[in-house]
């Protein structure tokens, strides 16, 4: 292991960054609008304060709550179906000719008979009715599928508000994970810097050769580069975090948060989870939720089978005349009120291979809820796996650091007395360099897993 790790790290992860970086850039050009102008003072961000914008303006998180509304909505418009349905109508019909009523000849008479003209020119009629269902068990299954749809959107927006904070976390710890790694890098070249000017200094008195200046000049120009690599990637990864939290370029932010102060957090807020918790899991709550639906969409299609019963009510305001005089309008107000009794008695089978369908789609879906869970329970324990092995990784670079540092200071003093050669003191630099990445590293190696644990549970901050 050496350096290049970190800067293969960073050609795999630069696609990303420079979309971030076109997002963030072109974000005013997209809605045809110039930037907002905010304060210049700096935005002092942690890792809350992170969350708490991400959960407040990203789009995903808006268009989730926008769903639940729309969703409440539905629920109200099934309820209202149990409320009674009133309408009124009118007409006014003009009769061109007047129906005809055909007498048998002689029925009032001699000469009587035949077709006879019946009502007037003019007619006028209104109506009131009203209905109200008293039992349909079609009826309520719906409702009840509404309130499913209502708790699914609820989960989809709790599971929205939770993959978004695990986004923001990995963004948030490799932001600081590339602070640290130019802070180790600045340091590297610093040092190399400092051993060169000693090693001019010594070969102007001629205690060495010339080629101890040369490497030594080398090595500070092969370290300049990984430097450059590293601000750039504390930059895109800058890019990364303003992208989630909805920041544009004009705000200036302040972090002074390191990888290594979530290392209590972490531990203190984990410790107690066992690797079956997945009550709380979001994408088995969803499966568990349209398990639900499905049943209850069973009932709904054996609802078809069991009778309805509704009540009506029906008023009349009805007048027909040859003239347009409404004061002299003779009005008839016919009144009547009753129940309607609907029964099914055959339909062609269509009901029962409805039902059909529906068992085999809930034994489809159980399926894959089977298939989930074992594949959630492999996630969570590999999670906590990584977790357990960063831990043990963290703790064997910490010691590595602390000898690195000691071996460093032991090859200046030896360079210094003309005790070392050069290639002690740089290894001994290269190996300080990549301890103090290694130790970096790991703990955002072990914050990904927590958060990845954190995740797959369903915890919400």
């Amino acid at each position: 292991m050496n350096i290049m790790r970190f800067r293969q790290t960073g050609r795999r992860e630069m696609a990303v960054m420079v979309l971030a970086l076109f997002l963030v850039v072109n974000a005013g050009r997209a809605t045809g609008q110039e930037p907002v102008n905010q304060s210049a003072d700096s935005l002092e961000l942690t890792l809350d304060k992170a969350l708490e914008l991400a959960l407040s303006d990203n789009p995903t998180i808006v268009i989730a709550n926008k769903e639940v509304e729309r969703v409440d909505y539905a629920r109200k418009e099934a309820w209202s179906s149990l409320f009674p349905a009133i309408s009124a109508e009118g007409s006014y019909t003009r009769n061109m000719k007047l129906p005809v009523l055909f007498l048998p000849e002689g029925v009032f008479g001699p000469g009587s008979g035949g077709a006879m003209e019946m009502g007037y020119k003019n007619s006028f009629q209104g109506s009131v009715t009203a209905g109200m269902p008293l039992f349909s068990m079609s009826l309520l299954q719906n409702i009840k599928l509404s309130e499913h749809d209502m708790k699914a959107a609820l989960e989809s927006a709790r599971a929205s508000r939770i993959n978004m904070e695990a986004e923001v976390r990995r963004a948030y710890f490799s932001f600081l994970l590339a602070r640290d790694t130019y802070e180790v890098m600045a340091q590297s070249v610093e040092n190399a810097e400092v051993n060169l000017e000693s090693v001019r200094q010594f070969y102007g008195q001629g205690l060495v050769a010339e080629y101890d200046v040369i490497r030594s000049e080398v090595q500070v120009r092969n370290l300049k580069p990984g430097l450059v690599q590293a601000e750039n990637g504390v930059r895109m990864s800058e890019m990364m975090v303003r992208v989630l939290l909805g920041l544009g370029q004009e705000i200036p932010i302040k972090v002074s948060e390191a990888l290594f102060d979530f290392e209590g957090v972490g531990l203190s807020e984990t410790a107690g989870f066992g690797d079956g918790m997945l009550e709380q899991n979001t994408q088995l709550t969803q499966l568990d939720l349209q398990l639900e639906k499905m049943r209850t969409q069973f009932k709904l299609v054996r609802s078809q089978r069991y009778p309805t019963l509704s009540a009506f009510m029906s008023y009349q305001a009805v007048a027909q005349a040859n003239d347009f005089k409404f004061g002299d309008y003779q009005w008839a107000n016919p009144l009547a009120a009753g129940l309607q009794l609907s029964f099914p008695i055959f339909q062609g089978f269509s009901i029962r291979n409805q039902e059909k369908q529906v068992a085999v789609g809930r034994e489809q879906l159980q399926l894959q809820r089977d298939y989930t869970v074992r594949n959630l329970v492999l996630q969570l324990n590999n999670a906590n796996t990584n977790m357990l092995k960063a831990l043990e990784q963290i703790e064997s670079n910490r010691e590595g650091v602390r000898l690195a540092e000691r071996g460093f200071r032991i090859a200046q003093t030896r360079y210094k007395a003309g005790a070392g050669t050069l290639l002690e003191l740089n290894d001994a630099e290269m190996a300080l360099t990549q301890a103090k990445l290694n130790l970096s590293q790991a703990m955002f190696d072990y914050l990904s897993a927590e958060t990845e644990y954190r995740q797959v549970l369903g915890r919400e901050e």
